[in-house]
């Protein structure tokens, strides 16, 4: 993955979902992920992931930029392959 700054950005980090800044590491690809990807990875609408977190079903966000929470690939990655009714489903 290539990863280019934003112009006039400051930290030199990318631009993530709705403009929020990416955390960058050098040593992985670490994405942020809003409600709209964690539907898309889990085949959802994203109504029904925000509804989820309402209940207390998603992992805590990893980061709250203006209100909106992002939870990383590997958050999700790991909640759903906890998740009730998950049953060796895989990736795909």
């Amino acid at each position: 993955m290539i990863v280019r700054p934003r112009p006039g950005s400051p930290d030199g980090l990318p631009a993530g979902p709705s403009g929020v800044d990416k955390e960058v590491s050098c040593m992985s690809d670490r994405q942020l992920w809003s409600y709209k990807e964690i539907a898309a990875h889990i085949r959802v609408q994203p109504d029904t992931v925000r509804s989820y977190r309402k209940h207390g079903l998603l992992p805590a966000p990893d980061h709250v930029e203006h209100g909106k929470p992002y939870w990383y690939d590997d958050t999700i990655r790991a909640w759903v392959a906890r998740r009730p009714g998950n049953r060796g489903r895989r990736d795909g």
